[in-house]
Formats: C-alpha cells, sequence, structure tokens
C-alpha cells in the first residue's frame, strides 16, 4: 500500500457531514424534529428533578 493510499483512507473516515434539516424531497422537516425533542427534553426534565431531589 503506497503512502497515497494510506492518506486516502485517513481522510475518507474524517468526512464531516451536517444536517442542514431538509430532506432529499426538498422540504424541511421541523415538526419531525420537534416530536423527537419533547420525548428527550422530558426525559430530562425527569432526571433533573430525580438529582434535585437527592440534594
Amino acid at each position: 500500500m503506497t503512502q497515497a493510499e494510506i492518506r486516502a483512507f485517513e481522510n475518507a473516515g474524517r468526512t464531516t457531514a451536517v444536517w442542514s434539516g431538509e430532506s432529499y424531497d426538498g422540504t424541511t422537516h421541523y415538526a419531525d424534529v420537534a416530536k423527537a425533542l419533547i420525548p428527550a427534553s422530558l426525559i430530562l426534565a425527569i432526571a433533573t428533578g430525580l438529582l434535585i431531589a437527592l440534594l
């Protein structure tokens, strides 16, 4: 394996992906994001409440 091939493999593992909020059909799905964040925020609120209760 050459040095160039090694560099290519190393760089392939470091690609950055940024989620733009748009799906492949071009529409933005904010409702889907909100549906995912609501249960997550409830879980965090319950965990925070339990930690405060322990104090």
